[in-house]
């Protein structure tokens, strides 16, 4: 009974998943719109949530500074522009908030799963629809796209533009050249490692030419090829054979596109126009993100200049056509010259020191050893379902077990690759860089997890219980497994050291409910100083960048760029001034431990911000004076960033019992 109970079940699945995946390419459609709403509003549930990151705070507040200032700049250590100019315009029609910062990386994100159907004619409809759910529910993808940084985006819209460039080869239709220029433009405009995709799509043709050349048409699967090569003998003879017959095939290729399309001449002359459109597409669209607005770099240094005073801007160089070659100048120098510096820090670690070769190639192991730490236990504690599929249809593209096609093994190339590459040419290891490993494997492992399917239903049909049993088996543990891990590292344990999404500058959860008070006091608090920020100690604090005000008093009205509380060491105590700058908060500075505890008695600021490491607070003082501490985790990995808000009592905090 239990056995037909079992088989019942199963024979209804297999028909229902015949029923979606009829000959009817429409279900396919609906099915991956259905999976990419699904990621939609994974991603946008809760997405404020979370207290922001290091990174996510300096981006936001320089949006912020757009949305205010209306200068803009491109510099490549806050990356792409894109998210900049997108969060800034957002921030005009809604209120500046972790919400709304992250809103643009989220929707993007939840959109990239409708670019699968951009490679249907290469999969089968199960397979694109899996893809479409991988990349909706991949718990890497899903994390950091409720995050705000540009790595999704990019990703995004790389893989979006691959998939456009492959519907033009399929098609022929200029109009999707048009999209690849489009989208490449905006994956360059979101962050620089657009590139590194450009490198590896080159990478991965070279790998797949390769693989045409020694495998041919005629022995399209490994094992085909290997069982005619029993000998070493045969081995080198065949594969004299096989040059000249390349050699002989190549010339066919050649004969039948000229055939087909009357020369390559031709070709070139039919596509040439559109390829010099969308090539003006794509700089046009970079022009659009990366020109200067307002008063450029003078505005935002500190102090900021007026747009008056710039020699030529985005609105200037539109406007007025004399200026426009100016303006495409200027953004091109500027962008060169960003890039150049971005460049130099992956380059530096290939150079050879003082030490010679040997110690050269040692310290290049040291700097990336912790950057493969750091991604491969991201991917093996949120994505190992993904990894082991891919390289299972990797092996079965290989095979020849299923029909073997160029787009699987490109694809594993550009997501393996990604693995060796992104740890050499970073200088932060981070678990961000997952993402674009993840998303080009996301074909083969669809290919992989749909043949597990596949078996399953041709288990049934021939009344294989148990195939058919092991089949399902390991499509519910897979699906347990995703929905485990995006429960415990996506929407719990967001902050904590041991999830390996987590990088090391993410503040603790509790600090929510303070800046929730900042935001009530400040608003209520309309004259004078909202929160007093304080460290007193010297030396050690300030050569370990730890300290979050300045130790030279006189500077404190001193900024290179525009980074406003002036007062502070503005990166250490990131991400405050964003929320600062967001909710409007008054702040001021103190290093003295006698002024600070007169401050506490006779002038009572509602907020007063320290630091654990630091001795010289006045705790008792502030304790005496009505001050309610609560202690709070700024950075997962070190105790040196603990800070302490206290909030006078007169404001609502109970004091400790």
């Amino acid at each position: 009974m239990a056995e037909s109970s079992l088989l019942s079940t199963l024979y209804d699945l297999r028909d229902r998943s015949r029923s979606w995946f009829a000959d009817d390419p429409r279900a396919t459609v609906k099915l991956v719109v259905a999976v990419t709403l699904l990621g939609l509003v994974l991603r946008i549930a809760a997405l404020g949530s979370r207290v922001a990151h290091f990174d996510e705070g300096r981006v936001a507040y320089w949006a912020l500074n757009l949305r205010d200032s209306g200068s803009f700049a491109y510099r490549y250590i806050i990356h792409g522009p894109f998210i900049q100019h997108v969060d800034s315009w957002l921030f005009t029609i809604a209120a500046p908030t972790d919400f709304t910062m992250r809103l643009p990386v989220a929707i993007v994100g939840g959109l990239l799963p409708l670019a699968a159907l951009l490679f249907r004619e290469h999969l089968r409809s199960d397979e694109t629809v899996l893809t479409a759910a991988f990349l909706a529910l991949n718990p890497i993808l899903l994390y950091f796209s409720r995050f705000m940084r540009s790595d999704v985006l990019v990703a995004a819209f790389m893989f979006t533009a691959f998939g456009l460039l492959v519907r033009f080869v399929d098609t022929r239709k200029a109009r999707y050249l048009y999209g690849v220029a489009a989208f490449m433009a905006l994956g360059f405009a979101s962050k620089e490692n657009a590139i590194v995709y450009v490198l590896t799509w080159l990478g991965a043709t070279g790998l797949l030419l390769a693989k045409v050349l020694i495998l041919p048409n005629g022995y399209r699967d490994a094992v085909g090829f290997l069982r005619t090569v029993p000998s070493i003998g045969a081995i080198w003879g065949r594969l004299r054979g096989r040059f000249w017959a390349d050699v002989h095939l190549g010339r066919d290729i050649v004969r039948s596109f000229r055939d087909r399309h009357d020369s390559a001449a031709s070709v070139l002359a039919a596509y040439a126009s559109h390829i010099v459109l969308a090539a003006l597409v794509f700089g046009l669209v970079s022009l659009f993100f990366y020109a200067p607005r307002g008063a450029g770099v003078a505005g935002i240094e500190h102090p900021p200049a007026s747009a008056a005073s710039s020699d030529v801007n985005f609105r200037s160089g539109v406007t007025n056509p004399s200026l426009f070659p100016e303006l495409v100048q200027t953004t091109w120098e500027r962008v060169a010259d960003q890039y150049s510096e971005w460049f130099s820090p992956a380059s530096e670690k290939a150079t050879t020191t003082e030490t010679g070769l040997v110690g050269s190639i040692e310290t290049f192991y040291e700097s990336v050893d912790g950057h493969y730490e750091v991604l491969l236990k991201a991917l093996g504690y949120t994505a190992a379902p993904l990894l082991l599929f891919s390289a299972f249809g990797y092996t079965l593209d290989r095979l020849g077990t299923v029909e073997p096609r160029h787009l699987v093994p490109f694809a594993a190339y550009g997501g393996y690759v990604s693995i060796l590459g992104y740890p050499i040419g970073t200088d932060i290891g981070a678990p961000w860089l997952a993402v674009h490993v993840v998303v080009p494997l996301s074909i083969p492992a669809a290919v992989g997890l749909a043949a597990v399917i596949r078996w399953g239903n041709e288990s049934l049909s021939t009344e294989d219980v148990t195939g058919a049993a092991i089949a399902a088996a390991i499509v519910l543990l897979v699906t347990a497994l995703v929905v485990n891990t995006a429960a415990t590292r996506v929407y719990t344990n967001e902050h904590l050291e041991g999830n390996p999404l987590v990088q090391y500058a993410q503040p603790q959860e509790s600090l929510r409910s303070d800046l929730a008070e900042m935001d009530r006091i400040a608003t209520a608090n309309r004259n004078g100083t909202d929160v007093v920020m304080y460290h007193g100690e010297r030396g050690d604090a300030y050569d370990g960048d730890d300290a979050y005000v300045k130790e030279d008093r006189s500077q404190w009205n001193d900024s290179w760029w525009n980074t406003r509380p002036t007062c502070l060491q503005w990166h250490n105590s990131l991400p405050l001034p964003w929320y600062y700058g967001a909710d409007d908060v008054n702040v001021s500075c103190e290093n003295r431990p006698d002024t600070l505890a007169e401050q506490a008695q006779a002038d009572q600021p509602p907020i007063v911000v320290t630091q654990q490491i630091d001795g010289t607070v006045p705790a008792e003082q502030l304790e005496a004076a009505g001050y309610v501490p609560k202690t709070h985790r700024m950075r997962t990995k070190y105790s040196s960033n603990d800070m302490t808000v206290w909030i006078h009592e007169s404001y609502g905090r109970e004091p400790n019992r």
